[in-house]
């Protein structure tokens, strides 16, 4: 099955507002779906799932806050295929994915060359524009406390995906 470990966000209405300015052929991020990529696995057995949960308890840290600050683009500005938002906070949540990357490519899974914490919101299928897009360039999206970590089921379909949680890990006080 194919999945993936994430932060499950909240869809503020400041991420709305984001993706009504958006113009242009793009694929919006469903507001059920907005949540913060820590690790893409790709296809895991139930067997090797019971060990990323796991390893995935051996890098929680305690519960803490993050900020949903700014925009960005990946790979840049002039050649945009992903609009996201940015994460603040202490460095947790890039240590969480490092920690998590560095204990399961002992199992095989690909490691990662950059952690840049985001929360994707769009996909560009082409050129775009974003309305007013100065004004997403510092704003506060939102804030929220990370008190739990998911392991996610991907079901791609026609409609786009379809996410189920696989387990759910609480972080400690």
């Amino acid at each position: 099955m194919r999945c993936f470990i994430a932060i499950d966000i909240p869809y503020f209405d400041s991420i709305a507002s984001l993706q009504r300015s958006i113009e242009g052929r793009v694929k919006l991020v469903e507001k059920e779906n907005i949540h913060i990529t820590l690790k893409f696995l790709g296809e895991a057995s139930h067997e090797t799932l019971e060990k990323i949960e796991k390893i995935v308890r051996g890098c929680i840290p305690q519960k803490y806050n993050l900020r949903l600050k700014g925009i960005g683009f990946f790979p840049n500005e002039r050649y945009i295929k992903v609009i996201w938002i940015g994460v603040e906070d202490n460095g947790e949540t890039e240590e969480l994915m490092k920690c998590i990357d560095k204990k399961l490519s002992v199992l095989g899974f690909k490691k990662e060359k950059n952690y840049i914490p985001h929360l994707t919101v769009a996909r560009a299928k082409g050129k775009i524009k974003i309305k007013n897009e100065r004004d997403f360039r510092e704003m506060l999206f939102g804030e929220i406390t990370v008190e739990k970590i998911k392991i996610k089921k991907s079901t791609l379909t026609d409609r786009g995906p379809i996410y189920e949680n696989l387990s759910v890990i609480k972080l400690e006080d």
